[in-house]
């Protein structure tokens, strides 16, 4: 049978893809090179043609993830009819509402994610995100104190703090969910979260009492239906 031979960019998304899906399901740690050029099916060769090594394909896989994420985000920021607000709470429930849709997938993904053979790619997957989130999200910050609606010295800075803010709350959810116990009687717990993350951002800010909606009550709830 002839040999199958790919356009360059096609081969590398794919070996992207199915490294970062062996990444999710098996750890980042238990899976080799090995285990990646055998679920495509090439050679070895092919494999080091595009990546030196273990580590330059997993600094490949953020880059790509990362950038997937800011190209969904961006038409928002660059939104000329939105407000800084309507910015800053869509910005987040984007992300949140994939998550809702996608329930069971990324329930699944979530285990392996917090699996401690994911940690160097957890670690690495949140600080390349904050790095290049906060310009981003900085620009909505900028836009907002033009408003008149925030009031903060530094939007880099603040920005920063926000995303910290938030993947504190990101983590802090996701043992909830992942605890078997976890039902409906955790939502009390939750909304109060919810409520005290918002609060804060809303400090952090400087912006108006109740503002600030970045983690939908009504959305989180789907989680435990």
């Amino acid at each position: 049978m002839a040999r199958i031979v790919k356009n360059r960019d096609v081969r590398r998304s794919e070996i992207l893809e199915v490294a970062q899906r062996l990444f999710y399901q098996k750890g980042y740690e238990q899976t080799s090179i090995q285990d990646i050029i055998n679920e495509i099916g090439i050679a070895k060769g092919t494999f080091y043609h595009y990546f030196g090594s273990k580590q330059e394909l997993l600094d490949a896989i953020i880059e790509w993830m990362v950038g997937q994420t800011l190209q969904t985000l961006q038409p928002v920021v660059e939104d000329e009819q939105l407000s800084a607000l309507e910015k800053f709470n869509q910005y987040f429930a984007q992300a949140e509402n994939w998550k809702v849709e996608n329930k069971t997938f990324f329930l699944d993904i979530l285990r392996s994610w917090y699996n401690d053979d994911n940690a160097i790619f957890r670690h690495k997957i949140e600080t390349a995100s904050i790095r290049e989130v906060i310009p981003t999200l900085a620009k909505i910050i900028e836009q907002g104190i033009a408003e008149g609606v925030f009031a903060a010295h530094d939007p880099v800075e603040i920005a920063e703090i926000i995303m910290g803010i938030g993947y504190q709350f990101s983590r802090s959810i996701a043992a909830t969910l992942l605890d078997t116990a976890a039902n409906e009687y955790c939502l009390p717990q939750v909304e109060k979260k919810v409520t005290a993350v918002q609060f804060a951002i809303e400090r952090v800010l400087n912006a108006p009492a109740g503002s600030i909606t970045v983690f939908d009550i009504e959305r989180t709830k789907h989680w435990f239906d």
